[in-house]
Parts: structure tokens; C-alpha cells; sequence
């Protein structure tokens, strides 16, 4: 088992299909994947999971508490986390607006899951 094993992962996303389809990929590349519907669960389940947690990738778009502003609160709970911003929004902005939020990528929407996973493991192997 791979130190990979025991990470844990926070998916935000309010399309449940969308979010359903990376949870189930990512539990099978070893992740724990805790699953949020709009941002205020993921705020809450990040803050049951402090220890957990090592990565938070989310949809910019979210409900009640938006994307960017569960980046800013992410990052203010936990300053070790990983975290990605994704969006189909065709804004030029989006990936600074990910950056200056306090997000460390940005993954465009639609995307390929491998490239996602790949860069998930880039990530993780950076201090």
C-alpha cells in the first residue's frame, strides 16, 4: 500500500453525476473521498475532517458558498492543503482568480479524469 492509500480528498461539486463519477475514480486510485454538494458542506466536512483532508478540488460554481469562497476558507483552516478550482466558465480570469483565492491549480471544465489525477499527484509530491 502506497502512502497514496491514506489521503484524504474533499470533491465539491453540485452536479451529482459529475460528482458521483470522480468520487468513484478517485476511491479506486486510493484516495478517501468525502463528497459535498455546494460549499457550505464542504466547509463543514472540511472542518470534521481537518486531519484527513489533504486535498480539496472543487467546482467554482457552487451554491450558498461559492467555489472561490470555500478556497479562501480552506486555505485559512488548513495552509498545508492542496487545493483545485475547476470551471467551464470561459472567463480569461478563472485560473488567477483560483490563484489569488488561495487555490494551487486550476482544471478547466470539461476534463479528462487521467489529466486530473495526474495533476492530483503532481501536487502531492511537491512541499
Amino acid at each position: 500500500m502506497t502512502a497514496r492509500k491514506r489521503l484524504g480528498l474533499l470533491i465539491a461539486e453540485d452536479e451529482e453525476e459529475l460528482r458521483i463519477l470522480l468520487a468513484s475514480v478517485l476511491e479506486v486510485e486510493g484516495y478517501k473521498v468525502f463528497q459535498a454538494r455546494d460549499g457550505q458542506a464542504g466547509v463543514d466536512l472540511l472542518q470534521e475532517h481537518l486531519d484527513e483532508i489533504v486535498v480539496v478540488i472543487t467546482d467554482l460554481g457552487l451554491p450558498i458558498v461559492s467555489g472561490l469562497e470555500l478556497i479562501q476558507k480552506a486555505r485559512a483552516l488548513k495552509p498545508s492543503l492542496k487545493i483545485v478550482g475547476c470551471s467551464g466558465y470561459g472567463r480569461a480570469t478563472v485560473r488567477d482568480e483560483v490563484l489569488n483565492a488561495g487555490g494551487d491549480e486550476f482544471q478547466p471544465k470539461p476534463f479528462i479524469v487521467g489529466d486530473l489525477i495526474d495533476m492530483l499527484k503532481h501536487l502531492l509530491d511537491q512541499p
